[in-house]
């Protein structure tokens, strides 16, 4: 082994550590992102209804919410790691193997996840939507938090349109492959796992899942995203390789993006302008029902790996 991956001994950071570095990121990663945006497009604002976003601008905001995530989020967690692992090298062995980026990748455990995430998109559709139904009878304060949520969903549509192959590979890039990657890196490879090696393993999964969904900033969509993340999590819990949630993660994305061209809420975006009524259908919740039985069914066969017993050396 590489003496520079050889853990080091002494004190591990603790709970108080770990809050202070997701309070930072909270903070810088909002700011780092309009830094950026301001930055690509020449100092100039964005105007509210995104009319003045021509393709090259989009394209250099595209580029600008890349670098953002890489910057804030996937590479000081190879530094922040170190504190746990004990490893000498941030890209070192021991490094790599806390973060589960050097367990073998394994396709059965994928492919579940990919199809587990496409069975919980029924209910979460479900949620989503019987919570925008139910917002405005908190009255202002939910007719503002409906209104920031219509913002939000019609940035994300005018930075997923294309009209060419590269420029639908940027958009894929951005908003499937990056997040996924640089997301997992930080909530599962960082705060989870040290959270279950501080707390429990069942707590990580818990407490890194709610703080997820808090990370989107997205009011409207909090309880579907915690379901997402608490699923991410577990399943990063039962198979200690990040690339199994990096994947689940992108599915999500990527169906996401796919519901974008259709004009459709689902999968955590609300991109209808109207109640499609869709709830209130009994076929609906068939549907959902079903669903949720194979996902049951598919999770108690879950595979389970070795690596997923978080070690307190590794």
């Amino acid at each position: 082994m590489n003496p520079l991956s050889e853990p080091q001994t002494g004190k591990r950071p603790g709970l108080l550590h770990i809050t202070l570095v997701l309070l930072a990121v909270l903070v810088l990663y909002p700011i780092a992102g309009i830094a950026l945006t301001m930055l690509v497009t020449g100092g100039r604002f964005i105007d509210p209804d995104f009319t003045l976003l021509d393709p090259d601008t989009l394209s250099r905001i595209r580029v600008a919410q890349v670098i953002g995530q890489v910057l804030v989020l996937a590479l000081p967690v190879f530094w922040l790691a170190k504190r746990f692992s004990g490893s000498r090298s941030a890209f070192g062995e021991t490094n790599l193997a806390w973060l589960g980026l050097a367990a073998e990748v394994r396709i059965r455990p994928i492919l579940t996840a990919a199809a587990a995430m496409l069975l919980l998109q029924p209910l979460m559709f479900t949620i989503a939507e019987l919570q925008s139904l139910l917002l405005p009878l908190l009255g202002q304060t939910g007719r503002d938090l409906l209104k920031q949520q219509e913002m939000l969903e019609l940035f994300i549509r005018k930075l997923a349109s294309s009209s060419s192959l590269p420029e639908s590979l940027s958009v894929f890039g951005m908003l499937v492959a990056t997040p996924a990657i640089c997301e997992e890196l930080f909530f599962r490879g960082y705060v989870q796992k040290g959270i279950s090696n501080i707390l429990s393993p069942a707590r990580g999964v818990l407490l890194t899942g709610f703080v997820f969904a808090l990370f989107h900033m997205e009011p409207t969509n909090i309880l579907p995203l915690s379901l997402l993340g608490w699923f991410i999590g577990y399943i990063y819990r039962k198979t200690g390789n990040l690339a199994v949630p990096a994947v689940a993660h992108a599915t999500n994305n990527f169906l996401a993006l796919l519901l974008l061209e259709v004009d459709f809420r689902f999968a955590g975006y609300s991109i209808s302008n109207g109640d499609t009524g869709i709830v209130f259908m009994w076929q609906w919740w068939g549907i959902v029902l079903v669903s949720m039985v194979i996902f049951f069914l598919l999770m108690r066969r879950f595979p389970e790996t070795s690596a997923s017993a978080y070690p307190d050396n590794v």
